[in-house]
């Protein structure tokens, strides 16, 4: 559909008339209007319905005296409104489906951690068992002969390892100090590496084995990063 023909329908289902307060019966004329003014105006190509033109240069052409004519304003004004119209309706389908992509990114990311983090215990001769769907305030389960751990995983897209607990996570954090471990994967998506903090009891904060420590901001959750 061109986009005369996109602004007739517009002007016959969405568009309100200022006399009327409805859309109007026929947009034929509205367009023909249109059509003249690229004609009177010596518009090249599509003229007035290009995206790429200056509809201000055009307004100030319609309001000099030699060239004003009032039903060619009115068709004119009409355009401005629809052409508005579209332009937002696009940003928010950009918006919409920005927010569609973020959330499978989000997803993607969460998947790379978990896998990462298995394959990493399992590694350590661990049973893996899920967690998620339970919220029981950790994601995985890590179980051999001597012990069974509690990992909650974060995925990060990036290398800055700042994560945010939910309040039930944070609980289960201090409850099970001993057994609770922070598996934090940064760089998921192109190249996993999985940090593992445990909770040192002689100084009193969580730290992996770099003796990198975890910087605690208390919220109703909790955020931490190093």
């Amino acid at each position: 559909m061109t986009t005369p023909e996109k602004f007739k329908v517009w002007l016959e289902t969405i568009y309100v008339s200022d006399k009327t307060k409805k859309p109007l019966t026929t947009g034929t004329q509205y367009v023909t209007g249109l059509n003249a003014l690229n004609k009177q105006f010596n518009l090249s190509g599509d003229g007035i319905y290009d995206i790429n033109t200056n509809l201000n240069h055009i307004r100030n052409l319609i309001d000099k005296p030699e060239n004003f004519q009032k039903d060619y304003s009115s068709h004119f004004n009409a355009f401005v409104k629809f052409r508005d119209y579209y332009i937002e309706r696009n940003d928010k389908n950009k918006k919409a489906l920005q927010r569609q992509v973020d959330v499978f990114k989000k997803q993607q990311v969460e998947i790379s951690a978990i896998e990462t983090t298995i394959k990493y215990f399992e590694g350590l001769d661990y049973i893996i068992i899920s967690k998620e769907k339970d919220n029981v305030g950790w994601d995985l389960e890590a179980t051999n002969i001597n012990e069974t751990l509690f990992l909650e995983v974060k995925g990060l897209s990036g290398s800055i390892s700042s994560i945010e607990l939910t309040p039930n996570e944070y609980k289960k954090s201090k409850e099970n100090q001993t057994h609770y471990k922070l598996c934090i994967v940064t760089n998921a998506l192109t190249n996993p590496r999985l940090e593992v903090f445990s909770f040192s009891f002689e100084k009193n904060i969580w730290t992996n084995e770099q003796n990198e420590t975890l910087q605690i901001e208390e919220r109703i959750g909790a955020r931490m990063w190093k």
